[in-house]
């Protein structure tokens, strides 16, 4: 923690080093490690240290709309990853404080507004950047929270609110890619902005974050208006041709190319999350001899018998399968 208010503070100070960040990031993401293992060894750590670095989160929220976008985006990272953490401690240290936490996520997840709906030149590069990196952090917590503490804490009042606020982020990324906001060239980029992720890049991270929240809240919760809206925002993204098209270099890159015909001929077995790769059904029984398909296999025979013969099957595929008259004929 010593180090991490250090690496902070020495970013708020003009002309410090360019890698400041990155330290501050890197204690952060090491903290955050350290706090996680936290219930697997409970007695050697106090309660207060948690409250210590619950409160310095949450102190970091509070004064980034203080500071510029680079400081403020890194602060505003340290400090979703901090609560992501300590959102591993349980129940019992996450519910005096669901409130607050409440109130953090919603100011993090607005609705979108007329800026974020319609096609708006004087936003900026950094400005989208700054708002998707925002949304995607502050998801990430409320990701670890559903994960660690649902079954106790996401009563029908949180998880209403939680689903609200998903909806909300889930709206800002679908008006991001309604406007085709496109990067800038390398020669309009700064430098710092160059080292970190596109737009593209930190809007994908988003929406992995949003159907991440979304399943592990479940769909009991959430309006029949938003499962809509996340259906078809989901089918857009795996079957839309023009889901994304990537840039001019990407495009001259596969024009050049003259050959390619079909997604198939990529030949690593998928395309559109589809695979053609082969699914080998052992007749109910898993790999490890398992009943995976019911309380017994297909041909509702003896499990030891079973058992032995997905062995000798594993072992000899082709053998079992081809040497036989009957394919479905495992002995």
């Amino acid at each position: 923690m010593d180090k991490l208010q250090r690496d902070l503070s020495t970013t708020l100070t003009p002309g410090s080093s360019p890698d400041a960040p990155l330290r501050a990031l890197g204690h952060a993401y090491g903290l955050a490690a350290l706090v996680s293992i936290i219930p697997q060894r409970p007695l050697y750590v106090s309660y207060d240290v948690s409250a210590k670095v619950l409160d310095m989160a949450m102190q970091l929220l509070k004064r980034a709309g203080e500071h510029d976008v680079k400081v403020a985006g890194i602060e505003i990272e340290v400090a979703w990853t901090l609560i992501a953490s300590l959102m591993s401690l349980g129940p019992n240290f996450v519910r005096p404080h669901l409130s607050q936490l409440l109130v953090l996520w919603r100011n993090a997840l607005p609705k979108p507004t007329s800026k974020d709906s319609v096609n708006n030149a004087a936003r900026s590069v950094s400005e989208w950047l700054f708002l998707l990196h925002i949304r995607e952090s502050a998801l990430g917590a409320i990701w670890c929270f559903l994960k660690h503490n649902s079954s106790t804490l996401v009563t029908l009042d949180v998880a209403r609110r939680i689903a609200s606020l998903l909806s909300n982020a889930l709206s800002f990324a679908n008006n991001f890619i309604s406007q085709n906001v496109e990067d800038h060239t390398d020669g309009q980029l700064p430098i710092v902005v160059k080292k970190g992720l596109s737009m593209r890049d930190r809007e994908a991270l988003l929406r992995r974050r949003v159907h991440q929240c979304f399943t592990a809240l479940g769909f009991s919760s959430i309006a029949e208006s938003t499962q809509t809206v996340l259906l078809q925002s989901v089918v857009i993204l795996f079957a839309s041709p023009d889901g994304y098209a990537g840039s001019s270099v990407q495009a001259a890159i596969a024009s050049s190319s003259g050959t390619f015909s079909s997604v198939w001929q990529s030949v690593d077995g998928y395309a559109y999350g589809v695979t053609f790769n082969e699914i080998v059904d052992l007749g109910g029984i898993g790999p490890e001899g398992d009943l995976t398909g019911g309380p017994h296999d297909y041909l509702n025979r003896d499990t030891v018998e079973v058992s032995i013969d997905t062995l000798v099957c594993l072992r000899h595929p082709f053998q079992i399968f081809y040497s036989t008259p009957d394919p479905f004929e495992y002995r």
